[in-house]
């Protein structure tokens, strides 16, 4: 394609003499450009000055130019400017801090707004600041050494003209020359009255402070990396593109952000996942636009308007760790250069991934320095004993809870309080208390931590040390104090009072005594707008006798704890179906002696409860009762439970979970499980009620009796016995199992890659079975060692041969793509590319497939042929489905298979017949879309073939590289096409989201760059045809005369222009039909 495009029809372009507009510029039609170079010695041959009324068209023309800040033109009169303000140049180095500084409110904007930075938009997404832990320790160097000095280098940084095409190289001299005519037309006058679509923050403004880029198992959906914004005013990044690629510059994927909007000092973590729907730890999702963060190395840019803002390189991502920034001094863009800056993260946000996605780093080197009065010492943290709590409200009544929450620590010690952790689980602090001056208190002071330190908002607090961001649970609920990971105090409670502080008594005021939950009580002295409590004095004794007390009626009397085997646990539900696990999980507990619960922990640890049953009553229970303990009281939420006892507030894992009642520390009962049934309680047999025979996993089964909602459990009630471990109830008599062995049960199909819906809902595998047999203990997963799954049941699971079961992800046809009835559910994910699935019997491996990737849409069918544990191990075997179901995908569910086709043949009409490949000359490239300016790039590229013959597609390879084909086109079914058809090749086939085209035949996956392009059609090693070009249109494609439709002459650059036709949202092409002539 030519380096220099013809000007389009209906554009008027001027230039002063002896300089020819940019290649990189073709204006988009109907508009106008005026172009001026001050001088040849100031500026390279083919860099121009371009005024233009498209900003975006001028961004693209000239990138010098596309920093100053352009006028909009009001909707009343398009010939009139705005009067709006504008602000200073930002391009490239030549900008100086004084040139920054030279518009001010004074002379440039309104004065309620400053010119030089843009308004946010109300209801945008806004991130504020707040912080994590500060302390780390970097691996590899000793505690207490100082950081190596950070690498020098301008802010600026030269970037490679080869991966930034729109920047050009110029020499110092120049860049003074232009920064001189720069000043003098921009910085003067101001440019009053002139404003950019894009108001771009300064380079480095916004730093990349966190990068996660290798979790384990599939990438997709769990990569991520953390923007600071580290100047004092909010930042719109609105319309700014992200970069990532390779550490060589190669597989450059970009994303528009869509609306984000950082606060001065704020973290924003940005990841692989829709911006719908976010989990918690993320503030904006990239989808995959940027494709998979490399694991060995890659670089990651935030760029506007044709500057860059900040760029990071990194290599050797550490697994299930970020790479995090030094967060002992705060971040900046030359700091961020130096690798010698970075650490791996060893602070879990959640469980087996460490970082702190949208909060401050820790410091990778020993401890903080912080500014005593001028002068720089590291900060002395409090050590265990140093800081107790001694107050909690989690639950004020004259207050909202975001406003009215508090608690109150007691100081023992003189000590700093930078790098002191808070949260609410011990190894995950919300937050770190983070400052450049030491924050230094002294011994027996009381400090107020609130949500708000406003007392006209917070409940009148008298006084507020210092405020925090994250809730205090109304029940089930803890507060951390730590330092570097190390827990200093923490407090844990069952329930509170509304509108009542948790009280600690005076005489347990030490991070020892206060574990105990009859220390506490609630506060009767009033503070502030009325709630009780008394913070930042001292507490008022706790009444019925302390610690080992409580209150009989309103008698005191000793505590009578429960000894080991006074509680079973004799029921576990970790995962319901009818309801959500954080609403319907339960246990069951029976007493087999009469005790009081006080002091009763409740948790995966006796050393570490995550809840203690906490109360100035006696909670007395009797010998025979069936304790309901809950996630959720209300009937109308939990499921339909009977009612509830008591609630908790920590999750019962699905797979490996453990669950522990303790009292001071001491066991009273425990018990673990491998995996839990979807929808059915893990019941115990009533002959093994007691706590050692329920350890025995043997002695427990799934539930078959439905309750409330329709899930399956005895909640409060005797549990009906097990079938035993090698027997089961056929027909409500109990017969041994019949189990199987290898070869009876095959893996036929699987679809782990489902397009009619999500994979999460769509996903499934069938089985053949070839011999009756019962399925009871059947184990599945990826890693039969480890299943992440197990069929229980007290009945017998009875199967005939010849079934075909299908196993899928979820029941309902509406949303699982339309699948037949499937015979049972799984919860675990079929990974699309380097897959395995395994069925087998306590440990012994029955079948196991593997796959390497999975074609959208279609399952992988095993030929006929090969149904067997042996034949279905050899890939040749396996090909796409070919036959839709359902909602579209294609395969067999529940049913037989086709036969694959073999060697280069394909399914004609279900007629298996050999595939008629092109030749040189039998396909030609007609048309390229690079640079859509309706929708994204990532979205609306496409380009257009011409088929010269009836050929099959089956095999094509398409690509930049001819030797490495980016995409290959593969089916069962034979992809053929006839002479005279134009086959569209797009990113995207959704015409409400690809810009509008007509119906695309073949999607493919990687990018048309924007300039210096290539597009090869390939097969079997041989090159059937190729284009080049050196520059794209912005909204335009490039398209071939119609005389030059042949793989010679559209080699030739002079034979292409670009398209003056619009189609579907305004872009300009001819996609699926004839081009028009070029002039």
């Amino acid at each position: 394609m030519p380096s220099n495009p013809r000007p389009r029809p209906g554009t008027t372009t001027s230039c002063s003499a002896g300089t020819a507009p940019s290649s990189a510029f073709r204006p988009s039609r109907a508009r106008t450009s005026r172009c001026s170079a001050p001088s040849p010695r100031s500026w390279r041959p083919r860099a121009t000055w371009c005024w233009s009324s498209s900003p975006i068209a001028v961004a693209r023309t000239c990138p010098w130019c596309s920093s100053i800040p352009w006028p909009s033109r009001t909707a009343a009169s398009p010939t009139t400017w705005a009067s709006t303000s504008s602000c200073v140049v930002r391009s490239s180095t030549t900008t100086t801090s004084a040139a920054r500084r030279t518009c001010s409110r004074s002379s440039c904007g309104p004065p309620a707004r400053s010119p030089c930075r843009p308004t946010p938009l109300r209801g945008r997404r806004r991130f504020h600041s707040r912080t994590r832990p500060r302390h780390r320790h970097a691996p590899g160097r000793p505690h207490g050494a100082a950081p190596p000095p950070p690498n020098r280098r301008p802010l600026h940084r030269p970037r490679d003209p080869s991966s930034h095409p729109e920047v050009m190289t110029m020499s110092t001299a120049r860049i003074t020359s232009l920064a001189a005519v720069l000043a003098a037309l921009v910085v003067p006058g101001c440019q009053r009255g002139s404003v950019s679509d894009i108001d771009c923050p300064l380079p480095g403004d916004l730093v990349v402070t966190e990068i996660f880029a290798n979790p384990s198992g599939a990438d997709e959906g769990g990569e991520w990396f953390e923007i600071a914004n580290v100047s004092s005013v909010s930042v719109d990044m609105t319309g700014m593109r992200l970069v990532a690629s390779r550490l060589d510059g190669s597989a450059q994927k970009r994303h528009f952000v869509a609306d984000l909007v950082l606060e001065p000092g704020a973290y924003v973590a940005l990841g692989d996942v829709p911006n719908e729907g976010l989990p918690e730890h993320l503030g904006y999702g990239y989808d995959r636009d940027l494709g998979s963060l490399t694991n060995t190395g890659g670089t990651l840019s935030i760029e506007c308007g044709g500057t860059v803002i900040d760029t990071v390189t990194y290599e050797n991502a550490p697994e299930d760790a970020s790479l995090a920034l030094d967060g002992s001094m705060p971040p900046d863009a030359l700091r961020n250069d130096d690798p010698a800056q970075w650490c791996e993260a060893d602070v879990e946000y959640a469980p087996g991934k460490r970082g702190t996605p949208g909060a401050a780093n820790p410091a990778c080197f020993g401890p903080p320095t912080c500014d005593d009065g001028g002068t720089a010492r590291p900060a002395e943290p409090p050590a265990p004993g140093d800081l107790v709590i001694t107050e909690v409200m989690p639950d004020p009544s004259a207050a909202a809870d975001a406003d009215g929450e508090w608690f109150e620590v007691l100081v023992t010690a003189d000590v700093d309080l930078n790098g002191l952790e808070l949260g609410t689980e011990p190894g995950a602090p919300k937050e770190t208390v983070s400052d450049p001056s030491c924050l230094r208190v002294a011994a027996g002071t009381r400090l107020v931590f609130a949500r708000n330190s406003d007392p006209a908002a917070n409940g009148g607090l008298p006084t507020v040390d210092r405020t925090f961001g994250f809730g205090l649970p109304n029940a089930g609920g803890g507060l951390v104090l730590s330092v570097d990971g190390t827990v200093l105090d923490a407090v844990t409670w069952s329930g509170t009072t509304a509108g009542a502080a948790r009280n600690l008594d005076p005489n347990a005021e030490d991070p020892t005594a206060n574990d105990d939950p009859n220390a506490w009580c609630d506060a009767t002295a009033v503070y502030g707008d009325g709630d009780l409590g008394t913070p930042g004095q001292a507490n008022t004794p706790c009444g019925g006798g302390g610690g080992d007390e409580c209150l009989d009626g309103i008698t005191p009397r000793p505590i009578v704890p429960p000894g080991p085997g006074d509680l079973v646990i004799t029921e576990v539900m970790p995962n319901p179906s009818a309801v959500a696990d954080a609403d319907g999980e339960w246990f069951e507990v029976l007493v087999t002696a009469d005790v009081d619960l006080n002091g009763i922990g409740i948790g995966t640890s006796a050393d570490m409860p995550a809840t203690v049953l906490s109360d100035l009553d006696c909670l007395s229970v009797t010998a025979g009762t069936r304790l309901v303990f809950a996630r959720v009281a209300d009937t109308t939420q939990n499921g339909g439970l009977p009612p509830v006892d008591v609630v908790f507030g920590h999750s019962l894992v699905n797979s490996d979970g453990t669950l522990v009642l303790s009292t001071d520390g001491t066991v009273v009962d425990s018990v673990t499980w491998a995996s839990a049934p979807d929808g059915a309680s893990l019941a115990l047999d009533p002959s093994a009620e007691d706590a050692t025979a329920n350890d025995d996993p043997n002695n427990w089964c799934a539930a078959t009796t439905p309750y409330g909602d329709g899930d399956l459990g005895t909640p409060a009630a005797a549990n009906p016995p097990c079938a035993g471990g090698d027997t089961c109830l056929d027909g409500g008599s109990p017969r041994p199992i019949v189990a199987p062995t290898v070869g009876d049960l095959v893996i036929t199909e699987v679809m782990p890659n489902p397009n009619a819906v999500a994979d999460a809902a769509g996903e499934w595998f069938e089985v053949l079975v070839t011999a009756d047999v019962d399925l009871n203990g059947l184990d599945l997963g990826a890693d039969i060692a480890m299943p992440d799954a197990t069929l229980t049941s007290a009945d017998c699971l009875r199967v005939m041969a010849g079934t075909r079961l299908l196993f899928a992800r979820n029941a309902d046809p509406l949303q699982n793509g339309g699948l037949p009835t499937p015979d049972f559910t799984f919860s675990f994910g079929l990974v699309n590319a380097n897959g395995s699935l395994q069925i087998g019997l306590s440990g012994a491996l029955l079948d196991a497939v593997t796959w390497t990737s999975a074609s959208a849409g279609a399952s992988l069918s095993l030929d006929p042929s090969a149904e067997d544990p042996a034949a279905n191990d050899d890939p040749n075997n396996w090909c796409d489905g070919a036959m839709a179901y359902g909602d579209g995908d294609l395969g067999t569910p529940a049913a037989t298979n086709p036969p694959c086709p073999m060697g280069d043949s394909c399914l004609d009409g279900g007629n298996l017949r050999a595939v008629v490949p092109p030749t040189v000359g039998d396909l030609v490239i007609t048309e390229v879309m690079p640079n859509p300016n309706a929708v994204s790039d990532a979205a609306g590229e496409w380009f257009e073939v011409l088929a010269t013959a009836d050929v099959d597609l089956n095999g094509i390879g398409l690509g930049p590289d001819p030797l490495n084909p980016a995409t290959t086109l593969a089916s069962p079914n034979c992809l053929s096409v006839t002479t005279g058809d134009r086959i569209l090749f797009a990113r995207n086939q959704d015409t409400a989201t690809n810009g509008g085209l007509p119906p695309v035949d073949h999607t493919f996956g990687f990018s048309l760059v924007n300039t210096n392009g290539t597009l090869s059609l390939v097969r079997d090693g041989t090159t059937l045809d190729t284009v080049t070009w050196a520059t794209s249109n912005t909204g335009a494609s490039w398209t071939l005369d119609p005389t030059a439709e042949d793989p010679v002459s559209n080699d030739d650059a002079m034979n292409w222009c670009p398209a003056t036709m619009a189609y579907g949202d305004g872009d300009l092409g001819s996609p699926k039909a004839m081009g028009e002539m070029c002039p």
